[in-house]
């Protein structure tokens, strides 16, 4: 593998026989080593840099290792430089509690134990290698999307040139958005077998090192590091949901808008209200249509909308079903909703010209955000 593709793991300490001792245990994985002798070399060396992994000794003159592991995870906004800190002392709680504060996912105290240490690398490289092939698919899949999204848009103009042409870009729209959920299909398995596997193999092997270990502080570290491996296995999940909410085809849309709008509410703090007629009924397809524009929209608000509160209605009247999703944020201009580059607008619309919807986004007075879709119910 190319040095430029490796991963990359800083090593910093005063002493030039620690960090040749430490190139020596790291030296036989395939990684990229940044040496440096002080906090403002480290910094310097490692800018715009991603890292894998931290190797920092606490006491160094100047900058110590807390005020490093400090600024290097500043200069890296979302993405967390995870620390193993080096000590020659033995430290009480309050200066465990000092470290990981600032950054520290693990001490070794000195003279380290280079199988130990070989160990906790190779398992802090795995997941860096996990997070990045998440990171592949995420990206992949929104090229795709985009790439999608641009083919729509180029169509929505043929079709103010020709207008006998609006039956063929309907069902090539159809055909377009099944693409693309079989496409998030195949993105979801693979995450949940290949990934998945990997975790949970990952997990099974730091069971049975621990099962044959009996320093108990070597054996709470790994515990450490099967909490975090846990917490991956969660997110891995989530995301295959998103991507594929098979809870849909289950256990109906109710119970799909219940999950998910949990799931949002918890993770950016905006409350949401579901009203929906108890005696509603959608095909599993339009179930999915009507999911992904919730989808869509919630993702709209949290990016854009600066609300405390969603609600979402889905009510039968005598001749059609509304379904509206509305916010108490700052609203939305005319300019930005016919904007060239609103993207998820014409997803949503063309999710509900699918369903022969009539399709709304607009303002209150008073603030606020409303989509509507008015469906007819021949449609149903």
């Amino acid at each position: 593998m190319p040095v430029n593709h490796l991963p990359n793991i800083l090593i910093v300490d005063d002493t030039s026989e620690n960090i040749e001792f430490l190139e020596a245990i790291i030296g036989k994985l395939h990684v990229n080593i940044i040496r440096a002798f002080s906090g403002t070399e480290a910094l310097g060396k490692t800018k715009q840099i991603k890292l894998a992994l931290a190797i920092i000794d606490v006491m160094m003159p100047g900058m110590n290792g807390y005020e490093l592991s400090k600024k290097l995870n500043l200069e890296r906004p979302g993405e967390k430089v995870p620390v193993i800190f080096l000590t020659a002392n033995q430290f009480d709680e309050l200066e465990i509690g000092k470290g990981y504060g600032s950054g520290a996912v693990d001490y070794l105290i000195k003279p380290v134990n280079g199988h130990i240490l070989k160990n906790k690398i190779e398992v802090f490289l795995d997941l860096f290698n996990q997070n990045n092939t998440i990171s592949k698919n995420a990206v992949q899949l929104k090229r795709s999307a985009d790439k999608m999204s641009r083919m729509i848009e180029a169509l929505n103009k043929s079709v103010e040139k020709e207008k006998n042409a609006i039956e063929q870009l309907q069902q090539l729209t159809k055909y377009t958005e099944k693409a693309r959920e079989n496409e998030r299909a195949s993105i979801s398995r693979e995450l949940h077998d290949d990934l998945g596997q990997a975790l949970t193999a990952v997990k099974i092997d730091l069971g049975i090192i621990r099962k044959n270990i009996s320093d108990q502080a070597v054996v709470s570290q790994i515990n450490k590091v099967n909490a975090l491996v846990s917490e991956t296995i969660k997110t891995v999940q989530r995301i295959t949901s998103n991507l594929r909410p098979d809870i849909i085809y289950d256990l109906g849309l109710e119970t799909a808008l219940e999950w998910y709008t949990k799931e949002y509410a918890e993770r950016y703090g905006i409350e949401v209200l579901i009203e929906m007629d108890s005696d509603l009924s959608f095909s599993s397809e339009d179930s999915l249509t009507l999911f992904r524009i919730m989808q869509e929209s919630l993702t709209n608000i949290a990016r854009h909308s600066k609300a405390s509160r969603v609600n979402i209605r889905l009510h039968k009247t005598v001749d059609c079903i509304n379904f509206t999703i509305s916010d108490n944020g700052i609203g939305i201009t005319d300019s930005r909703k016919n904007a060239n580059n609103s993207f998820g607008i014409m997803s949503m619309k063309e999710r509900a010209a699918s369903l022969q919807a009539a399709f709304d986004v607009y303002s209150l007075n008073g603030g606020g955000t409303i989509v509507k879709l008015i469906i007819p119910l021949i449609n149903q």
